[in-house]
């Protein structure tokens, strides 16, 4: 996907329909994987970051032998991000998917 094009499409999205119309291309999806021990949650994380899939994860937060992770994923690639989701971390459960909201945005918005 062009990202420029994207994010173009997205913007004039949020001029046209207003904020709620391009918010929702983003959602955000909410994952947690149990381990049995550290090393094999670093080799885990490690395999994540090395697939296609870790330019999805917005945040990964490590406690003890688990792993929660928040992917920020285009509407359009949520079939992909669950099929390799569960090819590269197949321990992973995932526990939502919510649209994403900028906030950034609203405040941009409301200046003008």
């Amino acid at each position: 996907m062009d990202m420029s094009l994207a994010w173009a499409a997205g913007r004039n999205a949020l001029h046209r329909d207003g904020f709620q119309g391009a918010c929702h291309r983003v959602l955000r999806l909410f994952a947690r994987a149990e381990f049995a021990d550290g090393d094999a949650l670093r080799e885990r994380i490690r395999v994540l970051f090395h697939a296609p899939l870790g330019v999805y994860v917005s945040q990964a937060q490590r406690e003890g032998s688990a792993l929660r992770l928040e992917f920020d994923v285009a509407s359009e690639d949520i079939t992909f991000t669950f099929r390799t989701l569960e090819r590269v971390l197949p321990e992973a459960r995932v526990g939502s998917v919510a649209s994403r909201v900028f906030t950034h945005r609203v405040i941009a918005r409301d200046a003008h």
